[in-house]
């Protein structure tokens, strides 16, 4: 009986379970549809022109309709051509409804109704699929209303009738791309710079659309055309030698950082960036250079500080790397990634040391292993760099002194080799 029951009670909560699943990935199928479900439409389209019966209409009375309103419209008076136009859109199939719906949008997109002025476009459009005016004004208020999605339609509907119409694909390619629609985005775009090779912006926009959808140096080569239709913008140089040096493609990012900074001498992004691309192709002396530079225009940049002092250390200049990191915590004491260089410089030291002298594992490696220990504890104590720092000391723990080397050296902790006194007191 009590192992029937065991049975029963396993039994019946694996249906419970399997229920209460079912009914969560129904809830979250719904409610992930109620989040992508996006309303365009105004929530009626009804007006109160539509509650009137207007009895047998002939087509001279909505020519006089159209006429009145019409003359209204031109003379700036919307609200006076309002009734009249409606009139005429409800009461005609021909062209009188077609130019009446028309003038009936741009009346309210002039009296600044937003509502009323996508009611009359809707109203329109379901009549006249194809007329761009109205397709115009949907996706210029969706668009503003921030409505990406909605204004996508119109503005695809406008390129259809205008393939050539250069505001419209600009347009079209942007809420693509606002709409993660890269691929169109990027389609849409490259028939821009087709039709306009020379226009810098277009290229600028072409490649950092293929960046979003590519990664970063994936628009590359656009980047490359927008600097050279425009050789003389620092702007289009800079995104183009930035561009570069993400792509690894580092003696063409000197080159175009080069040119911007021939234009803007204190751009301390181009610095940057110039001395990046120099690191990558391990010119180090020169990257300090432009390190320097910067620190004319902005003297307390700690970041800047550690990264001439990282050069140094791959330069095996261990004393001007060290120099480096006291100037960084002096501008910024407790700054972590002023001590994680420290430790690289130590641990660098150690490697440089054994390999000049050539020569296998000594106590003072050791122990100089145990001063980059130090280091990354500090490092530690920054949040930003505490992450980094713990990964850095759990490596370390096999180079560290051990239990019989120190007892083999007597305890000792100061340092004896040349390689290492030379530098370090």
């Amino acid at each position: 009986m009590e192992k029937k029951l065991v049975v029963f009670l396993i039994g019946f909560l694996v249906m419970i379970f399997i229920s209460q699943n079912q009914l969560l990935a129904q809830f979250e199928d719904e409610f992930e549809i109620a989040e992508e479900e996006i309303v365009c439409k105004p929530e009626s389209l009804m007006t109160i022109y539509d509650e009137r019966d207007y009895g047998d209409v002939s087509l001279d009375i909505v020519r006089q309709w159209y006429s009145f309103g019409s003359e209204y419209y031109k003379n700036k008076n919307y609200k006076a051509a309002v009734p009249y136009l409606w009139k005429v859109f409800l009461n005609d199939t021909t062209k009188y409804a077609r130019n009446a719906i028309r003038k009936l949008a741009d009346s309210y997109f002039q009296l600044q109704q937003a509502d009323s002025t996508l009611i009359a476009c809707y109203r329109g459009l379901d009549q006249f699929p194809d007329h761009a005016v109205l397709h115009y004004f949907a996706g210029y208020l969706q668009d503003n209303l921030g409505k990406d999605k909605c204004a996508i339609p119109h503005y695809e509907a406008l390129v259809a009738d205008n393939p050539d119409r250069e505001e419209y694909l600009e347009k079209l390619a942007f809420l693509y791309y606002k709409t993660d629609q890269l691929e169109d985005a990027i389609e849409t775009q490259q028939k821009l710079v087709n039709l306009d090779p020379s226009n810098s912006k277009y290229s600028t926009d072409l490649a950092l659309y293929m960046n979003a959808l590519y990664g970063p140096g994936g628009g590359l080569e656009a980047f490359k055309q927008a600097w050279e239709n425009d050789p003389e913008n620092p702007q289009t140089a800079f995104k183009y030698g930035k561009a570069a040096y993400n792509a690894g493609e580092y003696k063409q990012a000197i080159k175009a950082l080069l040119i911007v900074l021939e234009k803007e001498p204190n751009n301390g992004d181009a610095h940057e960036f110039l001395a990046l691309s120099e690191e990558g192709l391990g010119q180090y002396n020169e990257a300090i250079a432009e390190y320097k530079k910067i620190l004319e225009t902005d003297p307390k940049n700690a970041v800047v500080m550690c990264n001439i002092a990282s050069d140094y250390r791959n330069l095996n200049q261990f004393s001007n790397a060290r120099y480096w990191v006291n100037r960084a915590l002096q501008v910024k004491p407790g700054f972590g990634l002023a001590y994680m260089i420290m430790g690289e410089v130590y641990e660098s030291a150690v490697t440089y040391c054994q390999n000049t002298e050539n020569r296998k594992r000594k106590y003072d490696d050791g122990l100089v292993y145990q001063m980059a220990l130090g280091e990354y504890q500090k490092a530690a104590r920054d949040p930003n760099y505490r992450a980094d720092a713990n990964r850095r000391i759990n490596s370390l723990k096999p180079y560290l002194p051990t239990d019989e080397e120190t007892f083999m050296n007597q305890n000792r902790t100061t340092l004896k080799e040349s390689c290492y006194t030379s530098w370090i007191n």
